[in-house]
């Protein structure tokens, strides 16, 4: 099956950041939105989006797509409903199209012949800026979730004072001494290559992306 990640109307409310990327490139949590839908189809994805964009991210269309709304974070819930769709069938929710089976990219006159399923689930979704903020440690933990399964962490340097331990994963070649990690609230990811200086005191739920670091107040 071949996967398009489309910009719904809710590109709009997500200025300025949809003005250099799909919808779908946002991140919340660890992962943008994009790497959560590769993970969980295990596949790659291409994306309709702003025609001065397609270059960057560009469009795939083959004889029978699914077309995924890029504001709708994945869950195996949802992706068991969209594998479920047949050719000229759209899954909604409140009226929103979530994702649709076409040969051909539909526009919204076009997808009110096909034959609608309202999903009973009720997936994480970004309508506005604030959402990646309001909803970023619920997308967290579930990044969290998802990409330390059957991983371990590096071990957490004996000059770290810690909080629950076992919600913070560590990845090679992060730089951490005597700093504080709490995640009695959230669990905490360190990326590799990233560094938190010492005197830090970092509160989960919380992730450092790859080489970034956390400086202290001069």
């Amino acid at each position: 099956m071949n996967y398009i990640l489309f910009d719904g109307q809710e590109r709009i409310n997500l200025l300025p950041f949809t003005f250099t990327r799909p919808v779908s490139e946002i991140r919340i949590g660890i992962l943008t939105i994009t790497e959560k839908w590769k993970f969980f189809l295990k596949q790659e994805v291409s994306f309709k989006t702003e025609d001065y964009l397609q270059k960057k991210f560009p469009l795939k269309l083959e004889g029978d797509n699914i077309f995924i709304n890029g504001s709708y974070l994945p869950s195996i819930e949802l992706v068991n409903e969209i594998h479920k769709l047949k050719v000229q069938e759209k899954l909604t929710k409140n009226g929103t199209v979530i994702a649709y089976r076409s040969s051909t990219l539909c526009g919204e006159k076009e997808l009110v012949a096909f034959s609608s399923m309202e999903t009973d689930l009720d997936p994480l979704k970004i309508n506005y800026n604030w959402d990646i903020f309001s909803k970023n440690g619920i997308a967290l933990e579930a990044d969290f979730e998802l990409i330390t399964k059957d991983r371990k962490s590096v071990p957490i340097p004996n000059t770290v004072n810690v909080l629950n331990k076992e919600r913070i994963f560590i990845e090679e070649g992060a730089q951490l001494n005597f700093v504080s990690l709490n995640a009695s609230n959230g669990p905490i990811y360190i990326s590799k290559n990233s560094e938190i200086m010492e005197g830090s005191h970092i509160r989960g739920p919380f992730s450092l992306g790859e080489g970034a670091v956390v400086k202290i107040p001069p």
